[in-house]
């Protein structure tokens, strides 16, 4: 029986939630052998073990406190003996942690680093904090999935973080096999904005040879996702309150992205005027889902987005607007992301997984 494809490759896996632990578990079921390293207070997955216990299957599970001396010493020993070092930290953590992408490469300079993030490790929006629902909503996503009466909905799937992990995954057995060639690691900035738009807008317009987007969209595709998330829509697709879509004063609508971030809710609370409930743990919100939604979307019905996505965003809280997919390539923090890297602007966005001066 021959070994598995990434039989003898080591995989440092630093993240949590979906994207990351996805792309590792891909790369432990090629054959890579992947230690997953975890905060004192664990994967905040672990409170979903039917999440959990698939994703991290077969990965070696080993708690470290970076913020502690002697745990960041016994990371960079993990680090020295890898081949792939993989992150999900917001651009700057993962520096102040010791494991950034230069730190890695002066500690092993084979080692190829993988950065997962909400939208990429440049541009404008790469500090801002985000989940799948925020990302969907910037692509298009949601607004492809719109019911008969033109409300948005978030697809069934969480796609920008499975966009994001795919992209991952190749882009990381593509510089293993470049380092097989020329000894040197690399890299890589993985964004899931930019994995999802690769999807979104091939699928509502196409896209021609000219980098036009087609006026049309295919009917069938359409009508084949509006038919499922109304279905989905009458199960409540989201059951946490503050994750799910809202209509705004002026019809538009934007996307709130908190999950089990405590403070986010406390922040939103305030922002809100919403009293007495922003120390809620997230089983309480859970429970409370039916008399804080109405709450939550009472409130933003209140101003126009633009007020809202400059309040809320100011003040920390996940919050995108929920675009067009022709919005969407408009919008100057992805054009900027759309760029070859020669400097010249691509004629579709497609995930940009490849280091500066990748060749």
């Amino acid at each position: 029986m021959n070994p598995p494809p990434l039989a003898g490759f080591r995989v440092l896996d630093l993240t949590w939630n979906l994207p990351g632990p996805y792309t590792s578990f891909q790369l432990a079921a090629l054959g890579a052998e992947v230690t997953k390293i975890e905060p004192p207070k664990g994967d905040p997955a672990r409170h979903v073990p039917g999440l959990y216990e698939p994703l991290n299957r077969g990965k070696h599970v080993i708690t470290l406190d970076l913020r502690d001396d002697g745990d960041r010493r016994c990371l960079e020993d993990l680090i020295r003996e890898t081949d792939v070092v993989l992150e999900g930290f917001r651009p700057g953590v993962a520096e102040r942690l010791g494991c950034g992408p230069e730190q890695v490469a002066a500690l092993n300079p084979r080692a190829v680093y993988c950065s997962i993030t909400a939208f990429g490790r440049s541009g404008e929006r790469a500090p801002l904090p985000a989940h799948d629902l925020n990302v969907q909503a910037l692509s298009g996503a949601c607004h492809l999935a719109r019911d008969a009466s033109g409300r948005p909905h978030g697809m069934p799937l969480p796609l920008a973080d499975l966009s994001a992990s795919m992209a991952a995954v190749s882009s990381i057995c593509a510089a293993l096999l470049a380092r097989e060639r020329d000894g040197r690691g690399r890299a890589l900035d993985v964004g899931m904005l930019d994995a999802i738009l690769s999807w979104t807008v091939l699928w509502s317009r196409g896209v021609d040879f000219a980098g036009e987007v087609r006026r049309r969209t295919p009917r069938s595709g359409r009508g084949l996702v509006r038919r499922m998330v109304e279905r989905l829509d009458r199960q409540r697709l989201h059951a946490l309150p503050h994750y799910d879509l809202f209509r705004c004063r002026d019809g538009r609508w934007l996307a709130l992205g908190i999950v089990d971030e405590d403070h986010f809710w406390g922040i939103l609370c305030r922002e809100l005027g919403l009293r007495g409930v922003g120390r809620w743990k997230m089983q309480t919100r859970l429970l409370a889902g039916p008399l804080l939604r109405p709450l939550i979307a009472a409130r933003l019905l209140a101003a126009d987005r633009a007020s809202w996505l400059e309040r809320l965003g100011r003040a920390g809280v996940p919050v995108t607007p929920v675009l067009t997919p022709e919005e969407a390539l408009k919008d100057g923090p992805v054009r900027s992301r759309m760029v070859e890297p020669d400097g010249t602007h691509v004629r579709a966005p497609l995930p940009d997984a490849r280091p500066p001066g990748w060749s």
